[in-house]
């Protein structure tokens, strides 16, 4: 979550300084700033062509301008962009936190484990004849839950304070609608051209349709809504997502006895401790 705050934030600084000091090079001169152009074009090879003098044909495949202040507009897309690709990135990174954390609460609290689903795992070939003791085969006999919301519905069954939590936060957001939401801009943000198609929204609750607007505002469109999100709100998720993982681990360690306050001490005790986010 750093590194990519960091990359947003590094990325945002300089394409603004880049501008500002672009414009203020030209406020210098008498230079229009409509005559600023930008083209490129991708330029590829027909796979099954071959030249009879050995050298390699590339051929427009078609092009992306820009001109005059379209060219500083850029800026903006890029960022929308790239701030719904962070989104996405963050999704990614929550999702294995979410299949570590669990396996490394099982693998030290054996016991809170199904003992039927156990044994049907240890007796079938995904087990791969893996130790209990091994963290491997926690993380694949949990494998079975392919969806995030089964995962954390897994989470809230072995420490019901994480669900509360959940509801009752300082940030005032019901963190399961929140995380619903989310589901959806990480694929519209990935498989649908930062389009949340209308057919995956139709059924939505009035308090997750509110979340949408107000954390990942975008544009109304007949075929959905187009994500149109900035730097800040692709911060804001990152630091939703860090804390909401965080939440996770302190309930979990607290219901276990472990010491759970990493983020506050200045120094770590010997106590035990199930490692962070």
């Amino acid at each position: 979550m750093n590194m990519l705050n960091g990359l947003l934030s590094n990325l945002e600084n300089q394409l603004n300084n880049f501008k500002k000091l672009y414009r203020d090079s030209i406020s210098k001169t008498s230079f229009d700033i409509s005559r600023i152009f930008s083209g490129y074009s991708l330029a590829i090879r027909d796979l099954t062509e071959r030249p009879k003098d050995g050298r390699a044909r590339y051929y427009s495949s078609g092009k992306f301008t820009s001109k005059g202040e379209e060219y500083f507009e850029l800026i903006k897309v890029l960022l929308a962009r790239v701030s719904a690709w962070t989104v996405s990135q963050a999704y990614e990174a929550f999702e294995k936190y979410l299949k570590d954390i669990s396996a490394t609460f099982l693998l030290e609290n054996q016991q809170l484990a199904e003992t039927k689903k156990v044994e049907k795992f240890k007796s079938s070939e995904k087990s791969n004849n893996l130790s209990m003791t091994d963290f491997t085969f926690w993380r694949e006999y949990l494998g079975d839950c392919k969806k995030n919301t089964e995962r954390l519905k897994f989470l809230r069954k072995i420490c019901s304070d994480i669900s509360k939590g959940e509801t009752e936060n300082n940030r005032g957001i019901d963190l399961k609608d929140w995380f619903g939401v989310v589901e959806e801009v990480r694929h519209g943000a990935t498989h649908s051209n930062f389009i949340i198609k209308a057919s995956r929204v139709k059924n939505w609750s009035e308090a997750k349709r509110n979340i949408l607007k107000e954390y990942f505002p975008g544009i109304n469109l007949e075929q959905g809504y187009r994500l149109d999100i900035t730097s800040k709100n692709a911060r804001f998720c990152l630091n939703l997502f860090s804390e909401y993982s965080f939440q996770i681990y302190k309930f979990l360690s607290i219901s276990r006895g472990y010491d759970w306050n990493i983020l506050k001490k200045e120094k770590r005790n010997s106590c035990t401790t199930m490692g962070s986010t």
